[in-house]
């Protein structure tokens, strides 16, 4: 009887092995080698693969509480193709996306919340290496666009408990962030400036240097919300500032 029982020990373990063989992993989590550091959220090792290579993203903080810095490091194949520090303040995920569509994983630190500030740097395959996207720091509760996934457009808020907002639209050029359409929606009432919505385009990828191709008044929002008019406006409308 005992040895039946070790044998049916034996063979459930054999077949536990080679189910974890037929199952790969996409992206594995692992504590850190110093065990005196697993204490800091700001610590992970994560395995990733794609275009049969393993990418290795370490995330070190180097003095836990003490340091202002995150040590950001990306092992291909086990060798360091990217290394960087970014500030931890207010930094609370990070996530690996393949965020502008070209089949590579990037990766995304958020701070604070969706509408906090993010950094993005995107997989340069050329160059075998990450690229901070800059100009990304200025988008807020991005949505890829349904018509066009090579665009995508933002929601910010803009004043008087969000009566005030602000939308752009926005894709990548050589690893920038560039603006292109402008919307800038005034619910608040006061004597200066009447209700509106106005949109404009973004020229040079300068949000202070804008054109205006659009006025409409705020009662547009009447038989829907402004959620639904952002969404339907950028998604027919994103030609127009290409």
């Amino acid at each position: 009887m005992k040895t039946k029982f070790i044998f049916i020990i034996t063979v459930l373990a054999v077949l536990n092995s080679c189910s974890k063989r037929n199952n790969p992993v996409v992206a594995t989590e692992t504590p850190t080698a110093d065990t005196t550091t697993t204490e800091s959220y700001f610590n992970s090792d994560t395995t990733l693969f794609a275009k049969g290579h393993s990418f290795q993203v370490t995330t070190i903080d180097p003095d836990l509480e003490n340091s202002d810095t995150l040590l950001v490091m990306v092992k291909k194949d086990s060798l360091k193709i990217f290394q960087t520090y970014i500030e931890k303040g207010g930094l609370y995920n990070h996530e690996f996306i393949d965020f502008n569509n070209d089949g590579n994983f990037d990766i995304l630190f958020s701070r604070g919340d969706q509408r906090g500030e993010h950094e993005l740097y995107l997989y340069d395959s050329l160059n075998t290496t990450f690229v901070k996207s800059r100009g990304f720091e200025r988008i807020r509760e991005y949505v890829r666009l349904k018509s066009n996934s090579n665009y995508w457009y933002s929601y910010s808020r803009a004043g008087c408990a969000d009566m005030n907002w602000t939308s752009k639209l926005f894709t990548f050029k050589n690893f920038e962030t560039v603006e292109l359409g402008y919307i800038y929606g005034k619910n608040c009432e006061d004597e200066e400036e009447p209700q509106s919505i106005q949109i404009s385009k973004v020229l040079k990828n300068d949000e202070s240097n804008l054109k205006l191709t659009k006025k409409l008044p705020y009662s547009v929002l009447d038989d829907t919300d402004k959620w639904n008019f952002i969404e339907e406006y950028w998604n027919k409308n994103y030609q127009k500032f290409r």
